[in-house]
């Protein structure tokens, strides 16, 4: 599976990554460079967000297995965006008929 990979630091890298396995609190992925460890990382994947900590980061010859302990993950990303939607596009209604309801 493709993700993007975010490092949350000051310089807001972003890096092209494959999804090699998955385990209940973390995941290993293969990335074309190296991400430090203790990096804390922003991952997207297909309709899936986590946010972790990178606790390995090895050479496999040419690419990197990158191994990160997640903390939080949000999956049914396309639903929230939509439900987003909806509730935005309801308040600004709300906001833009409340004035001419004072007249």
């Amino acid at each position: 599976m493709a993700a993007t990979v975010t490092i949350l630091d000051a310089t807001k890298n972003l890096i092209t990554a494959r999804v090699a396995d998955i385990s209940g609190s973390g995941l290993l992925l293969v990335t074309s460079r190296p991400i430090p460890v203790d990096s804390p990382v922003r991952i997207e994947a297909q309709d899936i967000l986590l946010l972790g900590e990178v606790c390995r980061c090895q050479d496999d010859g040419g690419q990197w297995r990158v191994a990160v302990q997640v903390r939080h993950s949000l999956s049914g990303l396309k639903k929230l965006e939509r439900l987003n939607r909806a509730l935005m596009g309801s308040n600004s209604e709300v906001r833009e008929r409340a004035p001419s309801e004072d007249k």
